[in-house]
């Protein structure tokens, strides 16, 4: 063989040898995260269930022994204007008092409330025809 194929030999074999302890390194790497991270998310996973357990007993506890429900909950479907902050719209029928992009609508005529203690739009219950 010819010295320039020697050499090219050579480089190939050195060339190889270096990937090969370079393959080595990132397995022992990522061989020693992995351990890492399965340890770490054994404690973590162990810490989890025992909260979750801590949770459980707490609700089978208040399972066996409910508290008392008030069933006389006012349940309304229209919200309520707060009286303090829209005085002109308590008990109007205008009234949306809905969150959208969270802006809030007062109503379709004044959908910012009305600048006053009264409402030329006031609308209740006994104004319909």
């Amino acid at each position: 063989m010819e010295e320039w194929q020697n050499e090219i030999a050579t480089v190939v074999k050195d060339l190889t040898a270096m990937f090969e302890g370079f393959n080595r390194q990132v397995t022992e790497l990522v061989e020693e995260v992995t351990t890492e991270a399965t340890e770490i998310f054994s404690l973590q996973w162990d810490e989890l269930t025992e909260a979750f357990a801590v949770i459980w007993q707490e609700l089978e506890s208040d399972l066996e022994s409910p508290t008392s429900f008030n069933w006389d909950l006012p349940i309304s479907t229209h919200p309520k204007p707060d009286p303090a902050i829209y005085p002109a719209c308590v008990g109007c029928l205008n009234y949306n008092g809905s969150v959208y992009g969270g802006n809030l609508l007062v109503c379709g005529m004044h959908p910012y409330g009305c600048n006053s203690d009264t409402c030329i739009d006031w609308e209740g219950e006994n104004d319909l025809n």
